[in-house]
């Protein structure tokens, strides 16, 4: 999937795409140190990287959101680190942002707790995660769903 830009829509989905990379690989994680914020982990120090991103020509700013220039991001990482994002993203751009916020808040939720959309996240976790399941293995979305393996086939059934 390396494309010659890659899109990634509004601060919210930046965040969270950041936060799941940096929990990859650990120097950016580092560099991002997120903490728990309105809508779950949040980078001061990214929010204030992109507009230098934008600057430099890395990121574009695009209708809805952002558009990274894939290019210019593979030249600044190790081959396995710009093949992890790669595949972050080829994962990540499909998700609305509530399906992103589901995998995010219920995969780690020291940085939920803050959030003002968890309340509605956690109610709707059942089918949220039947749309995740086209992205993730059986079990994950189960447990995004907050069930177990057969009450979930249940659910996909149409039986619960």
């Amino acid at each position: 999937m390396q494309e010659a830009t890659l899109p990634f829509f509004g601060d919210v989905i930046f965040q969270k795409e950041l936060f799941l990379i940096g929990n990859c690989i650990e120097r950016i994680g580092d560099e991002a140190d997120s903490a728990p914020h309105l809508f779950g982990p949040y980078s001061e120090s990214a929010e204030v990287a992109l507009d230098g991103l934008i600057s430099l020509g890395v990121v574009r700013r695009a209708e809805g959101g952002y558009t990274l220039v894939w290019e210019k991001v593979c030249s600044a990482l190790h081959p396995e680190e710009s093949e992890a994002i790669d595949d972050f993203k080829e994962f990540l751009n499909d998700l609305s942002v509530d399906d992103l916020l589901l995998f995010v808040y219920v995969t780690y939720p020291g940085y939920a707790h803050e959030s003002r959309r968890l309340r509605k996240i956690q109610q709707r976790r059942a089918p949220l995660s039947a749309s995740l399941y086209r992205e993730v293995s059986l079990e994950k979305a189960a447990f995004l769903a907050g069930m177990n393996i057969e009450s979930y086939l249940d659910h996909l059934r149409g039986g619960a």
